[in-house]
């Protein structure tokens, strides 16, 4: 096995893998490369109404409050309206006062972001080899509002079919377990049949080992350490094109 795959925890080996669960966002799509490129468009937008704006600063402040809540906690305010006011708490750290630049700003986020929310050629030269054998799920948290138009985007059901699962259409979200209990019915395979592949450790992998998969496979690009008191996942990969090596030692 190449050495940057690394195996942490014994996997079980009494099943055959029938199928593949696999996270969206950061796993499946490169979203590094599409927010670099829609936060361009952006920053262009954010000069173009204000020439004095420092657009680094604004960007940075708005993902900041982005990744601490990017929904509404209780489900009362729609994904958009949310973000619009993210967008309006960013502007103000430089004391401006502009809701119609934070909505145009929002509106850009996420309709210009799709134009580049895409499978590399790579990816899905590894999904129709992959899919030939198993049975592949995608298992994605968030906004329906918000995951579709993704999926859409970078046509996931070419490939996926039905088998897609958003979690923000479902009782639980990932790390809960019946998200992963609606895949293994989907599938027709028990949990020691499948296993999961995603980049996050408290929602990916925490998930397949609540769901008791055979495996999880912690997608890790920038090879960032382990959490000590998280959850540590079977295997990890620099990259989602490094899965069918997992694969052949699975079956081994």
């Amino acid at each position: 096995m190449p050495k940057n795959h690394r195996n942490h925890m014994k996997y079980k080996k009494n099943h055959t893998i029938k199928s593949i669960f696999f996270d969206l966002d950061h796993t499946l799509v490169d979203c590094a490369t599409a927010d670099k490129r829609t936060y361009e468009i952006l920053a262009t937008i954010a000069r173009k109404q204000l020439d004095t704006i420092n657009t680094p600063n604004l960007i940075h402040d708005f993902r900041q409050l982005l990744i601490k809540q990017p929904f509404d906690p209780d489900g009362r305010i729609d994904v958009h309206t949310w973000r619009i006011d993210l967008w309006t708490q960013a502007l103000s750290k430089q004391n401006i006062d502009h809701e119609d630049l934070a909505r145009q700003l929002n509106h850009a986020f996420h309709f210009e972001r799709l134009a580049f929310y895409v499978l590399d050629h790579s990816v899905q030269t590894l999904l129709n080899d992959l899919l030939k054998t198993y049975t592949g799920i995608i298992i994605t948290n968030g906004d329906t509002t918000i995951q579709r138009p993704k999926l859409a985007a970078c046509n996931a059901h070419h490939y996926f079919g039905q088998n897609i699962i958003v979690g923000g259409e479902e009782p639980h979200e990932k790390p809960h377990a019946s998200i992963f209990e609606k895949a293994c019915d989907m599938a027709d395979c028990s949990p020691q049949e499948a296993i999961m592949v995603g980049d996050r450790l408290h929602t990916d992998i925490q998930g397949g080992i609540n769901a008791g998969l055979a495996a999880t496979v912690w997608v890790n690009p920038n090879n960032d350490p382990l959490d000590h008191d998280g959850p540590e996942p079977h295997f990890q990969v620099i990259s989602v094109l490094e899965l069918p090596a997992i694969l052949s030692g699975l079956h081994k």
